[in-house]
């Protein structure tokens, strides 16, 4: 079927097609980059502003903050443009994040150790249940920050690939899975919001603490609850669609990815397996011991809130699995010499340029409405008007998560949200008989459901890269229209699960109630 068809067939396509007919992705940024620049200006001339109490990041004490809208084209908000240009750019999270793991990733697929691991492993795990497989490792990526993004989707890609599915559809599985399922995670410990928490609530209660395992016992449930709701929403409608539209432009490799395993790659994955167990001991020597580096040197906790390990998990994953691809390509006669080494590292680059440009107006636009200070001010007006419509209990719980996914289309960051709502909302609630923890709980869900349909999300580009490799016609409005359904139904069914949850008033966490 040809690609204006796809106008026909009901709304999601209607909306695909008129986005697809929208500029390009770097031309839209460009574009929206103006528009907060004109209304920074008109708003900044009528005074827009709001006072609030916030939380100050850096000694975490709750302060009354006045946010007004800052001028992107006054002589201070040209300066700041020139000045931040490069600083904004560089410092662009996905950025960063996704080079470094790309040199690694794309590394041990050039010399072959990820095929035949593959390959080896397609042998051994249903079909039938990989999409199940793909959105728990998505759903638990959040453990370890944004690693899903750069690990999980792409994987994802591959795998649908090798069973002979729409690599599309594996992606876009990997990117609800990591993105709208950001909020689930089997091990919930999350200290910087419930310290962010308690800082909130000790406006009226100067003795209470939300511990960073306020929510782990519904987290635990709920994590096997929305994968199993985002596997079934990918096959059953998602799969399907992308299949008939978008079929995979690179029909050719999948016999090549798809043939027997090899005598000399099975020694390659042997020697892989040694180098794993090697590079992984290094880990261990460098986290467990007390005293090692890799701990926090504050606390020597670990796993329990901040930690080196947790916090360097790109580079750590990397250094794990970069040792064995070496061995690997040694065994394999892929590596013979550093020369044939830093080949692969060279390759492993290749087909990036695009991403780096879309990532340069991308970040122009983010930090130009992160500087406007436009969304902070939005949020909190909005916060003022759900503070004073008159519900309680479930009812204003269910409101708040409304609010919070609305907001989260223009505050990207989940941290930055926090700071700004929970002064705002913990005390609140918490006056009308709602706990801190089922508040934190309720922000959690909301944050999370909206992430894949938010013109604010900085890894669009990067996913938007990730599909075009498997048809170049797939574009943004596609990519939008397609997580429509993921981020509604996730958003509903999340809806419904904490609903069920506290009906029957099971606790969320250990130690905590639902209503005081």
């Amino acid at each position: 079927m040809k690609e204006s068809e796809t106008g026909k067939k009901g709304f999601l396509g209607k909306v695909a097609a008129i986005s697809n007919r929208l500029p390009h992705p770097v031309t839209i940024f460009i574009i929206l980059s103006i528009i907060v620049g004109i209304l920074s200006v008109i708003f900044s001339k009528m005074g827009v502003s709001v006072e609030i109490e916030a939380i100050n990041r850096s000694t975490k004490q709750v302060e009354l903050q006045t946010f007004s809208v800052k001028s992107l084209f006054d002589n201070d908000g040209i300066r700041w443009i020139f000045e931040s240009a490069v600083k904004n750019f560089a410092s662009f999270e996905p950025l960063g994040v996704v080079l470094f793991f790309s040199l690694f990733f794309n590394f041990l697929n050039e010399v072959g150790l990820f095929p035949a691991f593959l390959k080896k492993s397609m042998q051994k795990i249903k079909g039938k249940y990989i999409s199940l497989f793909i959105a728990f490792l998505g759903v638990n990526s959040s453990f370890a920050g944004d690693i899903g993004y750069v690990l999980v989707i792409p994987i994802a890609g591959i795998i649908y690939k090798q069973l002979k599915r729409n690599p599309i559809a594996g992606i876009l599985l990997g990117f609800s899975s990591t993105s709208a399922g950001f909020a689930a995670c089997l091990v919930s410990i999350d200290a910087l919001i419930g310290g962010l928490s308690t800082s909130a609530i000790q406006i009226v209660n100067p003795n209470y603490v939300v511990t960073p395992l306020a929510n782990s016992i519904f987290m635990f449930f709920f994590t096997f609850f929305i994968t199993a709701i985002i596997a079934f929403v990918n096959d059953k409608f998602i799969e399907p669609k992308v299949s008939e539209f978008f079929p995979d432009d690179e029909k050719n490799e999948v016999q090549e990815e798809l043939s027997e395993i090899t005598d000399l790659e099975n020694k390659g994955l042997k020697s892989a397996a040694i180098g794993f167990i090697i590079s992984l001991g290094i880990i261990l020597l460098l986290s467990v011991p007390h005293g090692a580096p890799l701990r926090n040197p504050k606390t020597g906790l670990l796993l329990l809130g901040w930690s080196p390990l947790l916090s360097s998990i790109v580079t750590v994953i990397c250094f794990i699995f970069f040792i064995p691809g070496i061995l690997y390509g040694i065994t394999t006669k892929k590596i013979k010499n550093d020369k044939d080494l830093m080949a692969l590292l060279f390759k492993s680059l290749d087909g990036f340029g695009a991403f780096i440009v879309l990532c340069f107006f991308s970040s122009i636009f983010i930090s130009w409405f992160s500087y406007s200070q436009l969304g902070l001010i939005i949020a909190a007006k909005g916060g003022t008007f759900l503070s004073n419509i008159g519900l309680t209990r479930l009812p204003l719980i269910i409101a708040f998560i409304l609010f919070c996914s609305f907001a989260n289309l223009f505050i990207g960051s989940m941290t930055s949200k926090y700071v700004l709502l929970a002064p705002i909302f913990i005390p609140m609630l918490y006056k009308m008989g709602i706990s801190p923890e089922l508040a934190q709980l309720a922000y959690r869900i909301g944050d999370s459901s909206t992430n894949v349909i938010s013109p604010l999300m900085s890894y669009f580009a990067l996913i938007l890269m990730y599909c075009n490799k498997y048809n170049k016609k797939f574009g943004m409005g596609d990519l939008i229209s397609y997580m429509i359904p993921h981020s509604v139904i996730i958003l509903i069914s999340s809806l419904i699960f904490l609903g069920v949850w506290v009906i029957f008033d099971l606790p969320i966490g250990f130690g905590t109630v639902n209503f005081l």
